[in-house]
């Protein structure tokens, strides 16, 4: 399970950094870089009161990994909100609102992945004085933060091109954090497990609906416009 909260990490940090290449010029990037580097600094007094046991602790809980899915979901909406914002403009006054908050927000699951980074780091660094080696993670995210938002930008210069690999990496962040909530301890199925015909009649009924409804009413809604 440790594996899999650290592969999350991995696409934690690059769904944030593709989320500010969007962003014109390098203030908010800038910006955002230095608000993660204060937090870093300012956190390391509870970062050396964590010990391994009580990260793997963390980790090992299922009722907090429940919790942190649901944050990580909603998180992974409001992101992914943003990115259909961008694909079609707004036509009315609560559409730009909501576009233009969601264009405020940048995302937050990377200060909890910092947070664990410096508690890691600190760990792994004995001897040496924990504001020093805080200090060179604040600095070492901030130039990180600017360098990958640099760096996507560089390798994927057209807009949409970004916005398909950050609702691809969002997916895989809402998969991930859907995985991690999973008991661990559940290996394998029983050998001979009824099939719940009532139950999967009833999902295939309610696709279907929201297929239909999907499919239909944008068309009928210009219809009714139309006449």
């Amino acid at each position: 399970m440790e594996l899999v909260v650290q592969i999350l990490m991995l696409f934690v940090a690059l769904g944030t950094a593709l989320r500010l290449t969007f962003e014109r010029g390098w203030i908010a990037p800038l910006l955002f870089g230095v608000v993660a580097s204060v937090f870093v600094y300012l956190t390391y007094p509870y970062a050396i009161e964590q010990t391994k046991t009580g990260l793997a602790g963390y980790i090992a809980d299922r009722s907090l990994r429940e919790y942190a899915a649901i944050f990580i979901s909603l998180d992974v909406a409001l992101v992914v909100g943003y990115s259909f914002s961008r694909l079609t403009k707004a036509h009315t006054q609560r559409g730009r609102v909501v576009s233009f908050l969601l264009r405020l927000y940048p995302g937050v699951l990377l200060f909890p992945v910092l947070f664990y980074l410096q508690s890691t780091l600190i760990f792994a660094l004995p001897g040496v004085d924990f504001g020093v080696v805080s200090l060179l993670l604040s600095l070492g995210t901030l130039v990180l933060v600017l360098g990958m938002v640099y760096l996507l930008r560089f390798l994927l210069p057209e807009e949409e091109l970004r916005l398909e690999v950050l609702f691809l990496v969002e997916l895989f962040i809402f998969i991930l954090g859907i995985i991690a909530s999973v008991d661990e301890t559940i290996r394998t199925a029983p050998e001979q497990s009824p099939i719940q015909w009532r139950g999967l009649a009833l999902t295939a009924v309610v696709a279907l609906i929201c297929f239909v409804v999907g499919y239909f009413a944008p068309r009928i809604r210009r219809t009714l416009r139309s006449k």
